[in-house]
C-alpha cells in the first residue's frame, strides 16, 4: 500500500511542477524550455525534459543524503508541516484581501 501511495505522491509532483512550469512559461517568467505535447488529442498532456531530470536529480540527492529511512520520513513530515502554514497562511491574506475589496476588513 505504501508503495502506490509514494506512486501516486510522485505523479503529482511532476504533473504540478510539468503544470507550474508550462503556466510560468506562457506568463513569461520562465526561461525559454522545451515543452513537449505527448498526445495529439490530449492537450494537457505535456513533458519537460528539463525539469524531469531537475526533479530526477533532486530525488536522488534526498534520498542519498538521507541515509536512513527515519531521516527520510522526519523531512516528509516536516515538508508537510511547512507546506499546510504555507497554505494557510495564503489563505489568509487572499481572504482578507477578498475582504478589504468588499469593504469589511
Amino acid at each position: 500500500m505504501a508503495t502506490l501511495a509514494a506512486i501516486v505522491a510522485s505523479q503529482a509532483v511532476v504533473s504540478a511542477t510539468f503544470s507550474i512550469a508550462k503556466q510560468c512559461h506562457a506568463l513569461g517568467c520562465f526561461p525559454r524550455i522545451k515543452i513537449v505535447h505527448k498526445s495529439k488529442w490530449v492537450h494537457r498532456q505535456t513533458y519537460v525534459p528539463e525539469i524531469n531530470w531537475a526533479l530526477m536529480i533532486l530525488c536522488l540527492a534526498v534520498t542519498v543524503g538521507s541515509q536512513d529511512t527515519i531521516h527520510l520520513g522526519n523531512a516528509y513530515g516536516q515538508s508537510l508541516f511547512f507546506f499546510s502554514i504555507n497554505i494557510s497562511y495564503s489563505i489568509l491574506k487572499t481572504s482578507k484581501l477578498r475582504l478589504s475589496f468588499c469593504g469589511y476588513a
